[in-house]
């Protein structure tokens, strides 16, 4: 029996021949121009249509139009075209509107509009990376790149290498290395394009050092010291250049790294309790949102909010029986609503379960509520969000699944199977490719070891 097409592919053959009314009349598509097909070539302009032929993320799409009674056109990128003949757009990464414009002397214009959306093949392409990979950072830098930053390597201390993959020629390069080898520890970019790298765990003394990489000129600089250790901690770049390091173990601590100085300051108000593997989300009014993190104290407090001007937390609404989790992933979806997918609690000192639930967070009411389910429980769940809003999810661990190779696409409240990579993998890292495709990079195989090699979904 063959597998049913994952939503993704089918929402995007019914997507790409849709189109907008157009013309000054606002006909419809099958009358746009006015012209038709009987239209003389001395008439006023007309158009009889525009098609796209199906085209896959990362490839270039075959437009055609066809028009009568003056010169065409079509924007962005393409610019002049003859009626009947295919021509390339460039490469899609995402949806595309395209404009077909027909003008002739003393005429008005007439116009066609055409929304193009490439469909992913849903098949994973395999990579040779150099070493095992586990527990590193990977950041996408300024130009599309993937700086990928140390973690265990499968040798007898942690990696110190700063690695480049170039996304057109899908090769490791060693761009940098740390002043220590590091593991769970995370890295942000900032917004002049270096790298913030600090925590985790490290191979010399120095647990409290920061890093700054260059990956344009391949430098690794001090970049001040942590006023605590931060192990299994979240963070994020703030507007202004900032960054907000948050929790970690057995701390209900945030700090604020600050560019200009190179130092780091411990803000004075706490969180409601500690937190271990929360997110950290930056709102679109500079605000952060924190949801979850483990811990071992009587209370449980699932959000809050931190507003670095006034540098206080603020109370999150939501059900009173909200489970607070772990291992999740959060996303800013396109209308500043947060997206908090997958995760899972803690059933008492020894027990844990993976949670299918999707939160959502509404900066408007400052509350949590349910936003629907994943396909499964996902816990350490991997994910990237979509241009449209949907969410990319990738392995993780689930019901009795140490590491599972499943993937799934969530949108509007429901999540569709996709291709179930070759094998399972947990703890991995997942970044969006500039021409759409996601690669996915290392991480524990079922049986705690390293996964093999990296992929590309495409």
């Amino acid at each position: 029996m063959n597998a049913p097409r994952p939503a993704t592919q089918i929402l995007s053959r019914r997507r790409f021949l849709a189109t907008t009314a157009c013309g000054l009349g606002g006909a419809a598509l099958s009358a746009c121009g006015g012209g038709g097909e009987g239209a003389s070539p001395g008439g006023p302009p007309a158009i009889q249509g525009l098609a796209a032929e199906p085209v896959a993320v990362g490839d270039a799409a075959r437009l055609t139009a066809t028009f009568s009674g003056g010169s065409g056109r079509i924007e962005p990128n393409i610019g002049a075209v003859q009626s009947g003949v295919p021509v390339s757009t460039p490469a899609l990464a995402q949806a595309r509107r395209y404009t077909l414009v027909v003008e002739a002397a003393g005429q008005p214009a007439v116009r066609q509009m055409l929304d193009v959306v490439p469909h992913y093949r849903n098949r994973y392409v395999p990579l040779a990376t150099p070493l095992p990979l586990q527990y590193h950072a990977a950041v996408t830098a300024a130009d599309g790149s993937v700086i990928v930053i140390g973690g265990s390597r499968g040798l007898p201390t942690l990696s110190d290498a700063v690695d480049r993959f170039d996304p057109a020629t899908r090769q490791f390069t060693q761009v940098a290395t740390l002043v220590t080898g590091r593991s769970g520890h995370t890295a942000h970019r900032l917004p002049d394009g270096r790298i913030l790298v600090l925590g985790g765990q490290v191979s010399l003394s120095s647990a409290v050092q920061a890093e700054l990489i260059d990956p344009v000129r391949g430098t690794v600089t001090p970049a001040g010291r942590l006023v605590q250790t931060r192990n299994r901690h979240a963070g994020v770049t703030l507007a202004d250049g900032r960054v907000l390091v948050v929790g970690g173990l057995w701390r209900a601590t945030v700090e604020l790294w600050d560019p200009a100085t190179l130092s780091f300051r411990l803000v004075a108000a706490p969180m409601r309790h500690s937190r271990e593997f929360p997110s950290a989300t930056l709102l679109a009014d500079g605000r952060v949102l924190i949801v979850g993190g483990d811990h071992v104290d009587d209370v449980d407090v699932p959000a809050e909010v931190f507003d670095p001007r006034t540098e206080r937390f603020e109370p999150v609404g939501g059900p009173a029986d909200l489970p607070l989790r772990y291992f999740h992933d959060a996303h800013v979806l396109p209308n500043g609503q947060v997206l908090i997918v997958g995760g899972e609690r803690r059933d008492g000192l020894a027990s844990r379960t993976p949670l299918a639930g999707v939160l959502r967070f509404d900066p408007a009411t400052q509350a949590l509520s349910p936003a629907g389910a994943l396909d499964r429980p996902r816990s350490l769940v991997r994910s990237l969000l979509r241009p449209d809003g949907s969410v990319l999810m990738f392995g993780g661990e689930g019901l009795d699944e140490p590491a599972t190779a499943s993937a799934a696409v969530f949108r509007d409240g429901t999540a569709q199977p996709l291709a179930a990579m070759p094998a399972g993998r947990a703890w991995h890292t997942v970044n969006a490719l500039p021409d759409g495709r996601v690669l996915i990079l290392g991480g524990d195989a079922g049986n705690g070891g390293a996964a093999g090699g990296g992929l590309v979904y495409e």
